[in-house]
């Protein structure tokens, strides 16, 4: 795996996962002292999806990051990956499962964030006034741990691509002179 194309790969998946950054910030869709139980399953459903987009979509990235004509550029990058996917999947699937042990990674780091940094704590005006939220949410605290999470959420996702491109060279060789 080539360092360079994985870092500027990062960066690009900075920008192009914007929306999931949009969405680890609204706490009452992320966490279930934040929201209702209906935001929570709304939000869980919402980063489903576009993790899975992610990583479906995470040759594009690495294509606009570091595009190889005709092999992995934009037009070309998913023909390609999907040829590695067929021929090695054995490369294919341990470039998934590192990018996944890398988001894995993310969510431990994230959660020591939390700890280190407290995002909500017990609401004493609770016990006198029911009517009050039992919980006191810090967003500082809270952004911080997103910004966290959502930065090595990306980098996981381009270690996929990285991987997933280093995999690529003789495959997409034989696809791109297959194609028509």
């Amino acid at each position: 795996m080539n360092l360079r194309i994985l870092l500027r790969t990062w960066i690009v998946c900075l920008f192009a996962l914007l929306p999931l950054l949009a969405l680890l910030l609204v706490p009452q869709l992320m966490r279930s002292r934040a929201g209702s139980e209906q935001l929570l399953f709304l939000g869980t459903g919402l980063l489903l999806v576009l993790l899975t987009v992610a990583f479906v979509a995470a040759p594009v990235p690495s294509s606009v990051a570091a595009p190889e004509a005709g092999v992995w550029d934009r037009r070309t990058s998913m023909r390609t990956a999907a040829a590695v996917w067929r021929k090695r999947p054995g490369r294919a699937s341990g470039a998934l499962l590192a990018g996944i042990a890398v988001y894995a990674l993310g969510q431990t780091v994230g959660y020591g964030v939390g700890v280190i940094v407290p995002y909500i704590e017990d609401n004493p005006a609770h016990l006198s006034d029911p009517t009050q939220s039992p919980w006191i949410l810090h967003y500082p605290a809270y952004a911080l741990q997103a910004v966290v999470l959502y930065l090595i959420t990306a980098f996981a996702v381009a270690v996929y691509a990285a991987l997933l491109r280093a995999a690529a060279p003789a495959t997409a060789l034989s696809a791109a002179a297959s194609a028509p």
